[in-house]
């Protein structure tokens, strides 16, 4: 297969079929992140590296690139790293999650397993928000 036709293709997968025609100025945030993902898998790596893959994006679209992760390492059969403090992400699409504090792993586990930590640096952070820390607590009693 042609490179262009594969980088098509690639772009097509992740929703943007005629994107190689934009300027990188005319195209948005949510777009910029399937390109990045598109360039990722163009040559079929095993390994899918993702860093805050979400930030700047709306919800509706931070779900949307999280659904295409997904789909895309399943699809692929790719082992796919992200690293985010979104934990609507981490909820979503985490399977294998660790936890660094201060450089240090201070808790791994799965998202079923995240919300119920004694790790108080985790929890620190998981209920930063007191709306979600007074949700916990109700649940708890």
């Amino acid at each position: 297969m042609k490179k262009m036709d594969r980088a098509n293709e690639c772009l097509k997968r992740v929703g943007l079929e005629n994107a190689n025609k934009l300027f990188p100025s005319e195209i948005s945030g949510g777009m910029q992140k399937r390109v990045g993902i598109a360039r990722a898998i163009v040559m079929n790596s095993r390994y899918l590296f993702c860093d805050e893959p979400n930030s700047g994006l709306d919800p509706q679209t931070a779900i949307k690139i999280d659904n295409l992760i997904k789909d895309i390492t399943e699809e692929y059969n790719t082992t796919t790293v992200v690293v985010t403090h979104d934990m609507n992400s981490v909820l979503e699409i985490g399977e294998h999650i660790m936890f660094i504090y201060k450089g240090q792993k201070v808790w791994e586990g799965s998202n079923k397993d995240l919300l119920d930590t004694e790790v108080k640096e985790l929890q620190d952070f998981i209920f930063a928000n007191k709306l979600i820390r007074d949700m916990k607590a109700k649940k708890d009693r």
